[in-house]
């Protein structure tokens, strides 16, 4: 399948490719002798490209390989000085985030002026809730920048697990230090205008008390709510399905545990 590189470095992203590969994994570094390469370095196969010149792919996640190789564009890198563009590549179904690839990539692209396009982006968060008075109430807040009304979340950081993600992401957001030891937790996937590809995970975990100070920086207020209003008070359809889920989930934990007894 060919590919053409046009204006819109978009177009790439998702986009399947050949690539040949010039620099393997633990190879020497020809400019600095005592460094070796961390990743795979490669360009588009000719037969695979229409274009006029060579593009150099960074490859990821794929540590046994042969000098051609197969797999997915993720993300895209223009060098602002010279205006030239790079790809990221990894084994196809095998996906890397903004701040892993940043990470994986910031050795070599520490020293020029590079803009960064991503296919995938991903964040994490907790549907919290707590009982009163025997009525399960959910904490929904409003992000200030986004206006988006739901739960806490925020970008998983290079390193973490998606649980790790959405514990912090919650104290930043909420101050509640959150106790995920459900088993329960939900996914979706979603495409943006941009063509970016976001995925959000959300957990569920309860707490109890008084909410604390919320984050003054991200947050413009929050509610506590029954099922019911929460419903009507979120804004995106995505969330709504995740509250639908979590309290399907704890609807049939609660029955299963009044069938025992």
């Amino acid at each position: 399948m060919s590919i053409e590189l046009k204006p819109n470095r978009n177009s790439l992203l998702g986009r399947t490719a050949d690539i040949t590969i010039d620099r393997h994994l633990g190879s020497r570094n020809i400019r600095h002798k005592n460094a070796t390469y961390s990743v795979h370095i490669g360009h588009l196969s000719a037969e695979n490209v229409k274009a006029e010149k060579k593009h150099m792919v960074y490859i990821l996640g794929a540590e046994n390989t042969s000098d051609t190789f197969e797999g997915m564009i993720l993300a895209t890198i223009l060098r602002r000085e010279t205006n030239s563009l790079l790809l990221v590549a990894a084994p196809t179904g095998k996906y890397f985030y903004e701040p892993q690839i940043r990470e994986c990539l910031g050795f070599y692209e520490k020293l020029h002026d590079s803009d960064y396009e991503f296919y995938m982006e991903k964040s994490c968060g907790v549907v919290l809730f707590k009982i009163e008075d025997g009525v399960k109430r959910y904490l929904i807040i409003e992000n200030r920048f986004s206006n988006h009304i739901g739960f806490p979340k925020g970008h998983i950081e290079f390193g973490e697990t998606d649980k790790e993600t959405a514990i912090r992401e919650t104290l930043e957001e909420t101050g509640i230090l959150a106790d995920i030891s459900e088993k329960f937790s939900t996914e979706y996937v979603y495409n943006t205008h941009t063509g970016v590809k976001k995925r959000a995970v959300y957990f569920t975990a309860e707490y109890t008390g008084q909410i604390p100070k919320l984050s003054e920086k991200e947050i413009v207020r929050s509610w506590s709510l029954t099922y019911e209003e929460a419903i009507k008070k979120l804004n995106y359809p995505q969330d709504m399905i995740v509250l639908m889920e979590a309290h399907d989930y704890y609807e049939q934990k609660r029955k299963s545990s009044q069938n025992m007894r």
